[in-house]
């Protein structure tokens, strides 16, 4: 739960206006949301610039964001994720769109993008990497990573934090070498 407050307060405070994942809905924002669904956090209102309908219609549920970000596990979750037919409304948006509204900001799913970009059989970070980059990027297994983390302060858990970091950054390295955004 800390954790989660930490990521809100983080985004809050360098307010970004995109938010970018591979795969959005199925390894990043995607499955924070739904774990901080079960705990009872409303991750993705907490990440909006805009209040959801649900804290529009209440008017006496004034909340600051000190009040958001000190949620605790009693507090019900204001959402967890907007369905994704209510959000798209042509084609394009079912085909390209993240599937995760957070309102204010532009989600994007990265492999969805570069599937409208580039042709390949396989479509895996790796393999966008070595064709659009032309570099090889190395995988490790979620188990490695959490072994690494866990070991505790010292070179393994510099290695886990230090690749995954280095995943965030292949992202944006991708889609400016596609000049897709700028």
């Amino acid at each position: 739960m800390l954790l989660l407050k930490e990521f809100i307060k983080i985004v809050s405070s360098s307010d970004p206006d995109i938010l970018m994942g591979w795969d959005i809905q199925g390894s990043s924002l995607g499955f924070l949301a739904e774990r901080a669904s079960h705990l009872g956090l409303g991750l993705l209102n907490n990440l909006s610039r805009t209040p959801s309908e649900s804290l529009v219609a209440s008017e006496d549920m004034k909340t600051s964001e000190k009040d958001i970000l000190e949620l605790d596990h009693d507090t019900p979750s204001l959402d967890c994720c907007v369905p994704e037919n209510s959000i798209i409304e042509d084609e394009w948006g079912r085909t390209h769109a993240s599937g995760v509204h957070v309102g204010g900001r532009i989600v994007l799913n990265v492999w969805r993008l570069i599937r409208g970009e580039v042709k390949l059989n396989l479509y895996s970070v790796e393999s966008v990497a070595e064709s659009v980059l032309r570099r090889k990027v190395p995988s490790f297994h979620h188990k490695v990573l959490t072994k690494w983390f866990s070991s505790g302060p010292g070179r393994a858990r510099y290695r886990c934090i230090k690749y995954v970091i280095e995943r965030a950054k292949l992202n944006l390295e991708i889609l400016n070498q596609l000049d897709m955004v700028r």
